[in-house]
């Protein structure tokens, strides 16, 4: 199977999950609500659409069918596979953060990608969605000089997403 093939396959699975078209059209909703509504930072609230976003799109496929299960068997090569993964959800988050708040358009993404590793990494919907609003939500809460700025998120998605691929290379389905 050709990258480009790959990445074709990973597109259409994206577009097709019925829970990642609702949560980007809540997220988008959210959003426009908020602009309406002239909300400060609302950005800051609409992230949480991303981080679903994110951990649905890698971690669903570990639940209900197992349906990893036979995207392993019609792509063995793991590597390249969760590569076509990240680079398909990153397609399709990067439209949807500059529909939502195109100055923010970078840190959505980022925010989208990091939130796949970690459901790659727990492979559980509910609970990498809970740990990541702890993170991004309830952290800042408990912390007053440090706010990371789109290169911290980067350099963080980047090695979140090295981990989590070198999990999925050598994890078994």
């Amino acid at each position: 199977m050709t990258l480009l093939t790959l990445l074709h396959a990973e597109l259409r699975k994206l577009l097709t999950l019925p829970s990642l078209r609702l949560t980007v059209l809540l997220t988008v909703a959210v959003a426009l609500l908020l602009a309406s509504l002239d909300a400060a930072q609302p950005v800051r609230y609409v992230q949480a659409g991303f981080l679903v976003l994110g951990v649905l799109a890698t971690a669903s496929e570990h639940q209900g069918g197992d349906q990893i299960r036979a995207t392993l068997l019609a792509m063995p090569r793991r590597l390249p596979l969760y590569a076509a993964k990240v680079v398909a959800l990153a397609v399709v988050a990067l439209p949807v953060a500059a529909l939502v708040a195109l100055h923010s358009t970078v840190h959505l993404t980022l925010t989208t990608l990091l939130a796949a590793a970690a459901g790659t990494l727990v492979r559980r919907t509910e609970a990498a969605v809970v740990l990541l609003l702890v993170v991004y939500y309830v952290g800042p809460l408990l912390r007053t000089t440090y706010v990371p700025d789109t290169t911290a998120v980067a350099v963080s998605t980047l090695v979140a997403i090295a981990v989590a691929g070198y999990v999925f290379h050598r994890r078994d389905a």
